[in-house]
């Protein structure tokens, strides 16, 4: 490999990060789609910012507290759900899949000593680490078996979040499309060298390739279009369930929403962000349907942090503690409420709700009742969504 493929290497990394990959990975064009091969996929959906849960899932509106102390932001006209809370007017698309049976709410969730710094507290849900304990790998690495071949994920967008560490054979790309199209302008590199530098830049090399050669089919999946209307989060979304549905054959799947730190002028924003949401996991959950594939499929969402109970003078919330998180899928036990509702009559120390659920009990569910694997925080049981 010359100076100049080394710099078209160079150039391809920003699209995508492979450093998790490890020199073992076996990948193949010819990988059969997901619906022929029962493969368990989970899809997890960053609400990026730290999203506002009290507006999301309102705790039983008839709470004067949270009327009293969000004089401006208290949502008046609400779904209800008939369960004693409701949902925000905007997530009125996921009402249907709630009513099938499809859509869970787990209530509250959080960790002990909860961090309010967004980088921090993104850390430790995406290491499942706590406030005491930091860790770097994320936690599908302690979950996803070293031994399977192939992608264990992909994420659109930047980052390996979940998906980090040397047991996770995942890449980070901005869309399949141009990921593909970048791969094309490095020539792969056939020689060997004793140079361990060298060596591992012609492994990354080779594995750009491998993902990129998977990837192929996926792009070239056009039916799976007409479920999505133009925006980046349906646009991200759509390119996952082209991969899907191509057969691209990763476990776990990554999108982000961002725009969720409301710290002023929340009313408008939140509700155009979760309208965002819910229209994109509409579609796409039409789109798993449609191909027969909802059932092997399993959508998660989490957050950061939620925010503060009482609103500020900006018209919009502050960083707070716990929050509720969605679980969808055609094999999710839904139409229910998992955890305990928010006490906003039992606060912390700092006025804001005290978690009811650790959100190790979500990660747990995934890993022994989603995929069958052993669930490594044994101190924390399984909630029986699926």
């Amino acid at each position: 490999m010359n100076r100049r493929e080394f710099a078209k290497l160079a150039a391809l990394t920003p699209f995508a990060s492979i450093l998790g990959m490890t020199p073992e990975l076996a990948l193949s064009a010819d990988a059969e789609p997901a619906g022929t091969t029962g493969k368990r996929i989970l899809v997890l959906v960053d609400l990026a910012g730290g999203n506002d849960g009290l507006n999301t899932l309102i705790p039983q509106v008839k709470q004067q507290k949270y009327i009293d102390l969000r004089p401006t932001l208290a949502q008046k006209k609400v779904i209800d759900i008939g369960t004693g809370v409701a949902m925000h007017t905007s997530l009125e698309p996921l009402k249907s899949w709630w009513d099938k049976g499809q859509l869970a709410w787990i209530q509250n969730v959080g960790y002990p000593k909860p961090d309010r710094s967004h980088f921090r507290s993104r850390d430790i849900w995406e290491t499942a680490s706590s406030s005491d304990h930091q860790l770097v790998d994320g936690w599908l690495s302690m979950v996803l078996p070293a031994r399977e071949h192939g992608l264990h994920g992909i994420v659109v967008g930047s980052g390996l979040g979940p998906l980090a560490g040397k047991q996770c054979r995942a890449v980070a790309m901005h869309d399949p499309r141009t990921f593909v199209k970048q791969a094309t302008l490095v020539e792969q590199a056939e020689c060997e060298t004793s140079n361990p530098s060298l060596a591992h830049i012609i492994d990354v090399q080779h594995q750009v390739h491998g993902a990129s050669n998977l990837l192929k089919r996926s792009i070239r999946v056009q039916h799976v279009d007409r479920f999505f209307r133009p925006s980046n989060f349906n646009n991200d979304l759509k390119s996952v369930a082209k991969m899907i549905v191509g057969g691209a054959g990763a476990s776990v799947y990554k999108v982000t929403l961002p725009g969720f730190d409301t710290h002023a002028g929340q009313a408008v924003t939140h509700k155009n962000q979760l309208h965002y949401l819910a229209e994109g996991l509409d579609s796409f959950a039409k789109a798993m349907q449609n191909f027969k594939l909802w059932d092997n499929v399993l959508v998660m969402t989490y957050s950061e942090f939620g925010r503060s109970l009482s609103e500020n003078l900006s018209g919009g919330t502050d960083h707070g503690t716990s929050a509720p998180q969605l679980v969808m899928g055609g094999s999710v036990k839904g139409g229910q409420l998992y955890g305990d509702s928010p006490d906003l009559n039992n606060l912390d120390s700092e006025g804001d709700i005290q978690y009811t659920t650790d959100f190790h009990s979500l990660y747990a569910s995934v890993a022994e009742r989603w995929w069958g694997f052993e669930n490594p925080w044994p101190q924390h049981a399984p909630i029986s969504f699926v």
